[in-house]
């Protein structure tokens, strides 16, 4: 086997890795190895164009899936937000049905002596 068929091979495993990191969450993961896929990017000199195709379906792929994941986690922020929005305040409607704000004050205690 040749150093580029070789190339290809060590990337389709990195593709694999970074394809699980992205479906378990372990995003920390993918800073390495990108960078590992860089340094492997210039052995790819003179492989076969099918494999370079199955490399670039798999990249595709797993942008895919980074982008899904990258979806889901910019919709929990903003559900958070909104929770986090609605504890602090009531929007409510007036008995002419003028929209109204009514803050909260927070957690108010009563201490008796």
């Amino acid at each position: 086997m040749n150093d580029a068929l070789k190339t290809v091979e060590l990337l389709e495993r990195l593709f694999d890795l970074e394809r699980h990191a992205i479906r378990t969450g372990v995003f920390a993961a993918l800073t390495d190895l990108a960078a590992r896929k860089e340094e492997l990017a210039d052995g790819l000199e003179g492989a076969p164009a099918e494999a370079l195709e199955r490399l670039r379906a798999r990249a595709q792929g797993n942008q895919r899936l980074l982008a899904a994941a990258l979806k889901g986690v910019r919709a929990a922020q903003r559900r958070l937000d909104l929770i986090t929005r609605a504890s602090r305040s009531l929007s409510s409607y007036d008995a002419l049905g003028r929209a109204r704000t009514v803050a909260s004050g927070g957690p108010k205690v009563e201490r008796r002596a």
